[in-house]
């Protein structure tokens, strides 16, 4: 009965650790692919959760606890002493980690339970185990990068409508998420060696004893869980679909690689692996393929770091804990003690930490309606100027109207003019005198059509209003002549090419051949869109 209990409290302790370091990172990536908002992720989550913790003991065939649970303590004390060991190494290297690679601890405190018992370890398989968790992280790391270019190649020049690709992608991501939920649940079954194989438990209840711990665990830190998950979705995962896919499909690989026989057969070893420390992996792939860094530096360094001090912490600690109890009830009874203390520290913790959350949520607020305050004194300054810079525009319209009125009166001068001079013409007999008043109408008339001061008068206008755009064009194009700079600035304000030949007194199929070699001036192929190409400078 003291050994089921202590399995129980044990149990409690690690799964708490499991659902609350590492369980964010993988609900957060399914809820930033989309699929964690569909109906059918959500009501099978729990169960996928569940079954992939509980079949393995009812089947008693995975992988990771036939290697890690070779050892199965029977004594209290030193089931206990897992249990508090892996809780230590995680409380020290969460200090200054978010991914204290809570698996690592626990099954480098198997080991140390098992030094402390005069067994021996097979150094050769620790040696395995230590290269498996370096390859680990880095075989994710690898396939998130692979992946995001292989996609990045594969759609490079098809042409697909957005809302279908996001469909697709959508039902990728809902798939992927399955898989992901249950192979981190296998994964993590490293749980189920808290129940020792020496006793005469049936495998059903076994599998009771481990979930129904986890279950009674969670709904005190499912608050503190759902605010990381959501923290991690909009926050660190806020990129494109593309990249978010890479690093399902990254971690998903991985934990079922290392959750399979694949790794014996090139000298590794199954074993339980951090969903943070694969997580962070696969984002760090994602950056160096994408050439852009979506996670920071000292992520990085502090996961490595955990990946390293987490299980050296977790052996020390539980060889000296099992030391200690050694099979006696005083050792074990003080074991039990240290235990307790650290289940209310942990809950005093966690209480603490939702104070400064809450103290944390004041402060913000202060912040916010401070920073409200500060917004709306610089809209009001903000609206002053913009009255003035109304009143500005205001009078420029002024001058535009009177500048527009002018402009008639001065075409309404010169049609009387016109009309006149044909009138006279008309009257004079027919002779050079006549021809010669004729030619001079019809060179007035022409001259007239080409609107030339309107034209001048527009492309000054234009040259104000693009002024970026022509600074832009001249320094990536400075071979480009004044025509070729016109034509670019007219296609990109939208004229078409019988407008533009108005506008450039030019026949439409002169616009043509100006557009043809534009184009090879600018470098294009026939297969780009010189109009969006002009948009983009």
């Amino acid at each position: 009965m003291v050994v089921i209990l202590s399995i129980i409290l044990s149990v409690i302790l690690v799964g708490a650790l499991l659902i609350l370091k590492d369980l964010p990172f993988v609900s957060g990536t399914i809820l930033a692919s989309g699929a964690g908002e569909r109906w059918s992720v959500r009501i099978l989550a729990p169960v996928l959760l569940i079954s992939g913790v509980a079949l393995p003991i009812l089947l008693n065939d995975n992988k990771i606890i036939n290697a890690a649970g070779v050892f199965a303590p029977t004594d209290a004390g030193v089931i206990l002493s897992i249990g508090l060991a892996t809780f230590l190494a995680v409380a020290v290297t969460g200090r200054f980690s978010r991914f204290p690679a809570v698996a690592f601890a626990f099954m480098a405190a198997l080991a140390g339970t098992k030094l402390a018992s005069g067994e021996s370890l097979d150094f050769s398989a620790c040696a395995s185990y230590v290269v498996s968790w370096i390859a680990a992280p880095a075989l994710c790391a690898l396939t998130a990068a692979f992946f995001y270019w292989l996609y990045a190649v594969s759609t490079k020049d098809r042409t697909i409508h957005l809302a279908i690709l996001d469909a697709r992608l959508l039902a990728v991501s809902t798939m992927l998420s399955f898989i992901l939920l249950a192979a981190a649940a296998y994964n993590s079954s490293i749980l189920l060696t808290f129940l020792p194989k020496a006793t005469d438990i049936p495998m059903l209840a076994k599998a009771g004893i481990v979930v129904g711990s986890v279950v009674v665990v969670y709904p005190f830190i499912r608050k503190s869980v759902c605010q990381k998950k959501w923290d991690i979705a909009d926050t660190e995962l806020d990129i494109n679909s593309q990249s978010v896919l890479a690093a399902l499909v990254a971690m998903v690989l991985t934990l079922v690689f290392f959750s399979s026989d694949l790794p014996g057969r090139i000298g590794l070893k199954a074993t339980a692996l951090p969903a943070g420390t694969l997580y962070i992996a696969a984002l760090a792939g994602i950056s160096v393929s994408r050439g852009r860094a979506l996670v920071e530096g000292r992520d990085i360094t502090t996961s490595a770091a955990a990946t390293i001090i987490s299980p050296l912490l977790g052996l020390i600690s539980a060889f000296c804990l099992a030391r200690v109890a050694n099979g006696s009830w005083i050792g074990t009874a003080f074991i039990i003690t240290l235990f307790l203390l650290s289940g209310i520290g942990f809950l005093l913790l966690r209480f603490e930490g939702d104070r400064d959350i809450q103290k944390g949520i004041i402060l913000s607020r202060e912040r916010q309606a401070y920073s409200t305050q500060k917004t709306l004194s610089a809209l009001e300054v903000k609206a002053e100027m913009t009255e003035k810079d109304l009143l500005d525009k205001l009078d420029g319209k002024r001058k535009e109207l009177v500048d527009f009125a002018l402009g008639i009166g001065d075409q309404k001068k010169f049609m009387e003019k016109i009309y006149d001079d044909l009138k006279t013409v008309r009257s004079m007999p027919d002779g050079p005198e006549k021809d010669k008043m004729t030619d001079e109408l019809l060179s007035s008339l022409r001259e007239r059509m080409y609107f030339t001061s309107e034209i001048n008068d527009f492309y000054a206008r234009s040259e104000v209003l693009h002024r970026d755009f022509n600074r832009r064009l001249a320094e990536a194009f400075p071979n480009l002549t004044e025509n070729e700079r016109k034509l670019a600035n007219l296609l990109r304000q939208g004229f078409s090419s019988k407008y533009i030949a108005s506008l450039m007194n030019i026949a439409p199929k002169s616009v043509e051949i100006n557009r043809y070699r534009l184009r090879a001036k600018l470098g294009l192929t026939r297969s780009d869109n010189l109009i969006k190409f002009i948009k983009s400078i």
